[in-house]
């Protein structure tokens, strides 16, 4: 894309907890903990929405997870700023790099959200998902054909 510095329009249309366990037998108490990350992009150009799909894996070293967070936030382009997202004479789409990583934070801030609804007034409600450099999961460019 030549100009990434285009206002692109959106809003969150859905939020879905995709995956969520506790598997008390493989925590360590007192043990220190350590967080595996996935992110991933997903896209329907039909309805003009990108997806962004957080995971979290919380294991001590050398163990299986305890705890297993996926949460995915649909969002919505408003539909006169989709164009800005195609690259002419084609049907691939490329998501500005800044607009990416605002997504990609928007998400990381839900699943934060969700990890202390469904662990308060547990012993698991100690684990925060801690603050982190999102733009170090994007790839360059995140594209679609």
């Amino acid at each position: 894309m030549e100009n990434t510095n285009e206002l692109i329009s959106f809003g969150i249309n859905q939020i879905a907890t995709e995956q969520f366990a506790i598997i008390p037998e493989t925590h360590k108490i007192g043990e220190a903990a350590q967080i595996q990350h996935e992110l991933n992009f997903g896209i329907d150009k039909e309805n003009k929405r990108i997806y962004v799909r957080k995971l979290a894996r919380f294991q001590h070293p050398d163990s299986s997870p305890f705890l297993i967070i996926a949460v995915a936030c649909h969002f919505f382009i408003v539909s006169e700023d989709w164009a800005k997202l195609q690259v002419p004479d084609s049907e691939r789409i490329v998501l500005p790099k800044d607009l990416g990583v605002h997504l990609a934070m928007l998400t990381v801030g839900t699943l934060r959200g969700v990890l202390h609804a469904k662990t308060e007034n547990t012993p698991f409600s100690q684990y925060i998902f801690p603050p982190f450099d999102v733009t170090s999961l994007l790839p360059e460019i995140v594209s679609f054909d």
